[in-house]
């Protein structure tokens, strides 16, 4: 399993999610972040992006950062940046099971 976390401009929060949805990836978590300091080339200081955050499968992390690239791409300083974490195991709190 793979933890992919993509920091994305707010104006392309909803292509990316409902592209994402489309293509079966529902579980998402999203934040709402304020880039502060100087990250010329990745992030406008003092602008707030959006953080999606989803744990998938390895087969479908490919899928998942091209949909990511694809919505959230303008070419533009700033669009944001993608990655990709390995996850060793999941315990759901309810449960308390182990997954993966």
């Amino acid at each position: 399993m793979k933890l992919v976390n993509a920091i994305i401009r707010t104006t392309s929060l909803d292509r990316v999610v409902t592209s994402l949805e489309a293509a079966g990836i529902r579980h998402l978590t999203i934040f709402e972040v304020k880039v502060a300091g100087d990250q010329v080339g990745l992030f406008a200081a003092h602008t707030v992006y959006k953080i999606i955050q989803i744990i998938i499968p390895d087969e479908k992390v490919e899928e998942a950062t091209r949909i990511i690239l694809d919505n959230a791409h303008t070419g533009l300083a700033g669009d944001g940046l993608i990655a990709v974490l390995p996850v060793e195991h999941l315990i759901n709190i309810q449960t308390m099971e182990r997954i993966g």
